[in-house]
């Protein structure tokens, strides 16, 4: 669990408050920041956090953004650099990053609805490069899905952008979350790789999925896989 400055304890035990994205990306310095994820790794370790919700990695597009503090940069090389060093460092102590928010998630209004309208060309020179990067280098442990929609589709439904794109064209791995309340779907979601929602117990998951396996909505193959990364990861920690 976290909060942008650092690890929240389940137990509210006081903790470290490192410095915010945006301080660690004014750094332009991969190596103390991949010591910063490992200092975290350590916390998260002594409050027996397996999971750290960071890093934040949208990119930064309009200044009236009121999470622009949690990011690195408004550049995507650089920011899939930032990123790529607090995850090495973070999951050298055997914590989970979770990075977020996939994707285009660069405004708060209405950002349980709200559609980022995108060409396919600045959806692979803006918002695309610093989450392959990530993928590439480091392997995240899981993803987390943004809140709003990418042209029209939620980002918890979008197939192109989530098992298309993350999952088979970069390689990613491991599981994908939603972000807390943003499932609004059960087949949608699922078909599109989506492997856990959160927070539990699901709205969507949980009981519609086992109807919507018995109707032949989804495959027992498709269910078989997101139980097995689910596994993969619980097994790593």
């Amino acid at each position: 669990q976290t909060g942008p400055p650092g690890v929240r304890s389940n137990n509210n035990e006081p903790a470290t408050a490192f410095p915010v994205g945006i301080c660690m990306g004014s750094t332009w310095n991969p190596a103390l920041i991949e010591k910063l994820g490992k200092a975290l790794g350590k916390e998260c370790r002594a409050f027996g956090v397996e999971v750290l919700l960071g890093p934040t990695m949208n990119i930064i597009r309009t200044p009236l953004n009121g999470r622009n503090f949690e990011t690195f940069s408004e550049d995507p090389f650089f920011s899939g650099v930032m990123g790529t060093a607090y995850v090495k460092g973070l999951q050298s102590e055997n914590v989970g990053a979770s990075v977020k928010h996939f994707i285009a998630n660069n405004q708060e209004i209405n950002r349980q609805s709200v559609s980022a309208e995108l060409p396919e060309r600045t959806l692979r020179e803006i918002y695309l490069p610093a989450y392959k990067h990530v993928v590439k280098e480091a392997q995240p442990f899981t993803f987390m899905a943004a809140y709003n929609r990418i042209n029209g589709i939620h980002a918890t439904e979008h197939e192109y952008i989530k098992n298309d794109i993350l999952r088979k064209e970069f390689g990613f791995t491991g599981v994908l979350l939603s972000d807390w309340g943003g499932v609004k779907s059960t087949v949608p979601s699922f078909n599109a790789a989506l492997d856990l929602e959160m927070p539990g117990p699901g709205n969507y998951y949980e009981k519609p999925l086992r109807k919507a396996l018995k109707k032949g909505a989804v495959t027992k193959d498709m269910v078989d896989k997101a139980a097995l990364r689910m596994l993969s990861f619980i097994h790593n920690r």
